[in-house]
């Protein structure tokens, strides 16, 4: 199992191997984010998208759904998550 230095729990955890599609970004998320914060991303993605009421066929969507994702994961994007963060609740 090969592990990673989680940037956003701060923990050594299993990497990911799994296909992101991401494209550039997919290097970047696997190097620096477990596999258990790439789950917890995938749960807060569906609020995100529900909350803004994101249009994914848009250029503009997709864009703001991969600004939360890198704030959200701490990847150096800063945005305020505060109307999420109340919300979410952390897969079981």
């Amino acid at each position: 199992m090969a592990v990673v230095q989680c940037v956003k729990c701060g923990n050594a955890g299993e990497a990911i191997t799994d296909t992101l599609f991401l494209g550039r970004l997919e290097a970047e998320v696997k190097a620096n984010v477990c596999k258990k914060c790439w789950k917890e991303w995938e749960a807060m993605r569906v609020m995100v998208i529900n909350e803004y009421q994101i249009n994914l066929g848009e250029e503009s969507g997709r864009e703001l759904v991969k600004k939360q994702m890198r704030s959200f994961l701490k990847l150096g994007e800063t945005m305020d998550t505060s109307k999420l963060q109340q919300s979410y609740r952390p897969p079981q």
